[in-house]
């Protein structure tokens, strides 16, 4: 379609991000199955290296990945990463050439029978960060290696896209300065906090810090979810306490690793290594252990402990989707928050569960899809509304 010029935006984006996204791995066992095609179907593909260097060239791609990229740079990515990178132009005439193959076969499922009236792609790197004085930063729009001085402090982007408090010399610690980072649905970040800890944060969350810390404690405030890993930090030969208040629930550590779930109106924390002090408003308080996790139900101070594998629950920071006994509400709360979409149920699902790992990076069709396998559940799309149905 691209070389017959007959490529819609939608499908350039597809093929954009299927350049982008697939691991060399994906890539070349995709290739090989290319291969076994029909040789009148094969036939009719170009050199894959003259196809590639035509589509980064084109000024609509150079335009979606950004206006301010630079030429030399996709050039070099080109020589460096062309045997796998050209085989991803296979992906798209491999699925046109499934398709093409199966039309006659009447097997019901999302991506035969909904014909997707928006492109819908994964999230990725977004946020903003929200200065004290109510002003943004965009961190997508941010140039890679970029420094931004701030009174005090600067803020800077790295190559890989994180973020790092760089705080100046003499800047007092007695006046708290604070930020936000702001993640919408579809977005996620990675920033380190002047201390050196390590904080990913997930979609539709907000994380609240001080740009320097207090010498007593270090305190931050969290809405949605977040992975920590703390930096031990000493005063006089004493740790100072690294503190996360999410709703009700505080939690005070000295150095370790742990993730908060804070979506619902339950709190869900899940220690990795180290240990961690769990404190409610109403007095109760509890010790966590690795591969523990606790959770708070507010409204009625319940606290359950059970011995969880981390696996699944950090699974969103490690680019995938894992579940082990879900529901499909929970499921699909999670793909909703991704890929910024509305979920509609039309029948009752509460005795479905479900166990399995998708990875983020897929387009939304093949999550559904793999989903659908189970045989109980199927989706159809309308705009961004996916509708559930038995």
């Amino acid at each position: 379609r691209y070389l017959a010029d007959a490529i819609t935006d939608e499908d350039l984006i597809l093929l954009r991000n299927e350049l982008t996204l697939k691991s060399e791995d994906d890539l070349l066992e995709i290739w090989d199955k290319f291969a076994e095609l029909p040789t009148d179907f094969s036939r009719a593909i170009p050199s894959a290296d003259d196809t590639f260097e035509k589509i980064i060239a084109d000024s609509r791609v150079q335009g979606i990945i950004s206006q301010d990229t630079d030429h030399n740079f996709w050039h070099k990515i080109t020589r460096r990463a062309a045997p796998w990178l050209a085989a991803a132009i296979a992906i798209l005439f491999l699925k046109l050439g499934y398709d093409y193959f199966s039309r006659s076969q009447p097997a019901a499922t999302f991506a035969q029978n909904a014909l997707p009236s928006e492109v819908i792609v994964p999230g990725g790197s977004k946020a903003k960060i929200v200065l004290t004085d109510g002003s943004e930063i965009d961190l997508e729009q941010l140039r890679a290696d970029t420094l931004i001085q701030l009174a005090g402090y600067s803020i800077q982007k790295n190559a890989d896209g994180t973020i790092k408090y760089l705080i100046d010399e003499h800047t007092p610690a007695n006046v708290p300065v604070y930020n936000t980072i702001v993640t919408p649905k579809g977005g996620e970040y990675e920033l380190s906090l002047s201390d050196g800890t390590h904080v990913m944060v997930n979609s539709s969350s907000r994380l609240r810090y001080p740009v320097q810390f207090d010498q007593a404690e270090r305190l931050v405030e969290l809405e949605g979810e977040a992975y920590f890993e703390v930096t031990k930090k000493l005063k006089q030969g004493k740790n100072v306490p690294f503190i996360v208040k999410t709703k009700q629930q505080r939690l005070e550590v000295l150095g370790t690793t742990f993730n908060i779930n804070s979506y619902q109106e339950s709190i869900q924390t899940t220690l990795v290594e180290g240990s961690v002090k769990l404190s409610y408003e109403n007095g109760q308080s509890r010790l966590l252990k690795p591969n523990q996790q606790l959770t708070y139900a507010p409204k009625n101070n319940e606290i359950t402990i059970a011995q969880v594998d981390p696996f699944h629950v950090l699974a969103w920071k490690n680019g995938a989707f894992s579940f082990e006994d879900a529901s499909i509400y929970q499921v699909m709360e999670s793909i909703a928050r991704w890929y910024d979409i509305e979920v509609e149920y039309k029948d009752d699902f509460s005795d479905n569960r479900f166990s399995g790992s998708m990875s983020k990076s897929d387009d939304i069709q093949k999550v559904l899809k793999t989903i659908e396998l189970t045989g109980e559940i199927k989706f159809s799309q309308s705009g961004r509304r996916i509708q559930v149905r038995k």
